[in-house]
């Protein structure tokens, strides 16, 4: 027998379904636009297929589209742009620059020891003698280092007369962050102002770039010229990192962001805090080398341990105490060190005032010599 289908009857039958489609996801999609700013992220992984092909747990997916901006909303304030000035000191820099040398970056704003100051990388003001914080409502005020860490790429700023209603912004722990955390990149790019971007952790940990090995935060945020000192955030807002650099692989003075960028942990900062603030414990040995069987046979040394004294700054801590240049400093309070930090971490367990005991190779004797730990002169930060 021949059986024949009634093509009106299924045209109909199509239609009806292709409106009922129309209609379901055009409300549903209504239905999320009104439902979404109310939502709260709650991510859970499926597992996969039972073997009948259904699944044993269930997908949801929901996310809050307001989290960004509310961290945003509450960092802004404390973050400002750093725009430092000087007078050039040569004829190709006033040929150069048409009379001012400038730069641009960014900072944040904390509070320690119950006063409001800055936190910005130490490249970021550089040697300008004159500097400016503009925060995001307009306002600008003066500002002039208070101490700064060349090899942490960290200083603090002290803020000339300070208005009273200054948000300081709050610190997080950079020791609690994984992988894949969403996190938050504030600063001032190309000088375009108060600017946002947003990425992920990347990793974290101990990274070689260009030339340093150190703990660096890596994350996939745009970061570019004049980011550098800004914040980056999670997304309650607190400060996880300070942005310091990022990769280019061709190497160009001055790079743009191919998705790799770094930050300096929170938590580095906070060790380095009482230092940055009060400029010490300060010991006045300007320069050092860390010491190799090499070095020893090349500078005829008695010992290839330790870290040998090459400059001491005049009139300093070390100098007073009686250590000398070529001395090889071998422990700090008892322990022995093995490299500048070492040295750093043993010697920031104390505070202005404090006695440090330097064992020290001098020629074929052994001896130690204690150094009343200072604060570091001004010139060195102006």
């Amino acid at each position: 027998m021949n059986t024949r289908s009634n093509p009106s009857g299924c045209g109909i039958v199509v239609l009806a379904l292709i409106f009922g489609l129309l209609g379901g996801g055009v409300g549903g999609y209504v239905l999320l636009r009104t439902q979404l700013p109310r939502m709260v992220q709650n991510v859970t992984a499926a597992p996969a297929p039972t073997p009948s092909g259904a699944l044993s747990g269930k997908l949801e997916v929901v996310t809050d589209q307001d989290a960004i901006v509310q961290a945003v909303h509450k960092i802004s304030p404390s973050v400002v742009k750093i725009t430092g000035q000087r007078e050039p000191r040569n004829w190709m820099e006033l040929m150069m620059s048409g009379g001012v040398i400038s730069g641009i970056g960014s900072g944040v704003i904390f509070e320690y020891e119950g006063r409001k100051r800055v936190l910005t990388n130490t490249h970021v003001i550089g040697d300008f003698t004159d500097l400016t914080l503009k925060l995001t409502d307009g306002r600008e005020m003066k500002a002039r280092p208070l101490g700064r860490m060349v090899a942490e790429d960290l200083a603090v700023l002290e803020i000339i007369n300070p208005p009273a209603d200054l948000k300081a912004a709050p610190l997080g722990d950079s020791d609690r962050l994984e992988p894949g955390e969403w996190v938050i990149a504030l600063g001032n790019p190309f000088n375009f102002e108060h600017t946002v971007t947003v990425g992920v952790v990347s990793a974290v940990g101990v990274r070689s770039i260009g030339g340093e090995t150190r703990k660096v935060i890596q994350t996939d945020a745009a970061i570019n010229a004049g980011n550098s000192g800004g914040p980056l955030v999670d997304l309650a807002g607190n400060v996880i990192g300070i942005n310091y650099k990022i990769f280019d692989p061709q190497g160009n003075p001055v790079a743009t962001n191919v998705g790799i960028g770094f930050a300096i942990p929170i938590n580095q900062a906070k060790e380095l805090m009482y230092y940055l603030v009060h400029r010490g414990p300060f010991l006045g040995v300007a320069r050092f080398e860390p010491n190799s069987a090499a070095f020893a046979q090349f500078a005829g040394l008695a010992t290839d341990r330790g870290l040998v004294v090459l400059n001491l700054y005049p009139g300093g801590p070390a100098e007073k105490a009686g250590l000398q240049e070529g001395d090889v400093i071998l422990s700090v309070d008892g322990t022995p060190i093995k490299n500048p930090g070492d040295l750093q971490t043993l010697l920031f367990k104390h505070k202005i005032g404090d006695t440090v005991r330097l064992g020290i190779q001098r020629g074929t004797k052994q001896m130690e010599i204690s150094v009343v730990a200072g604060q570091a002169p001004e010139e060195i930060y102006h």
